[in-house]
């Protein structure tokens, strides 16, 4: 299977679970979300997939773009708003459809795509309180990202081992800290204190990115 035909899941995820919120996706935005949740990965025991790299907005994997091309193609997203932006290329947003959504609720179905989707859901909640204008600057602030930026564009992110995901790094971390209180943090927990860790660097490097 390939690495765009595995990204089909995520895409229609990202798309339900920002619906769920009446929002509809742009190109960055779609990327930076699913990056976020592929950030995660680790942490809800589900797979993700190495394909991002450093680019001038951000990590960018253009097996998703391919993804959504393809799914929109076949009508399982709708294209919506789309116009030309200012240096000329296409701006469009992006909707699951009614097709995609009954995909979705066959795929939950089955625990380990359940569990995919229930991070992709928990994130939109997050991000909706923060604003979705502001996923460019919660991903420029994401640990992974920020030292893999260093070494300019198209160095790869690799977010699917503990031993290059910092993020997960930092997160297994505190459980690390608490094992002799017999504290264990749950998931949940651990995803309110990542976004505490983006806010908090958005808040001392604001403009930085």
């Amino acid at each position: 299977m390939s690495k765009m035909s595995l990204r089909y899941k995520d895409v229609l995820f990202a798309l339900s679970a920002a619906k769920s919120h009446q929002q509809l996706l742009g190109r960055l935005q779609l990327q930076k979300y699913i990056y976020l949740a592929d950030t995660l990965s680790l942490l809800w025991e589900v797979m993700n997939i190495n394909g991002y790299e450093t680019y001038k907005r951000g990590p960018y994997d253009p097996n998703i773009q391919n993804a959504v091309d393809v799914l929109a193609f076949r009508g399982f997203v709708l294209i919506k708003d789309s116009k030309y932006s200012s240096d000329g290329n296409v701006a469009v947003n992006y909707e699951i459809s009614i097709l995609g959504e009954e995909i979705v609720s066959k795929l939950i179905l089955e625990e380990i795509f359940l569990r995919k989707y229930q991070l992709f859901y928990l994130l939109s909640e997050y991000i909706e309180e923060r604003g979705w204008g502001k996923l460019l600057d919660l991903v420029y602030s994401e640990a992974t990202y920020l030292t893999g930026r260093v070494a300019g564009y198209g160095h790869a992110l690799k977010l699917n081992s503990l031993l290059s995901n910092e993020t997960i790094q930092i997160l297994f971390g505190f459980n690390t800290l608490t094992r002799d209180r017999n504290v264990k943090f749950s998931r949940e927990n651990l995803l309110s204190i990542f976004f505490q860790i983006l806010d908090n660097y958005h808040a001392l490097h604001m403009g930085v990115g």
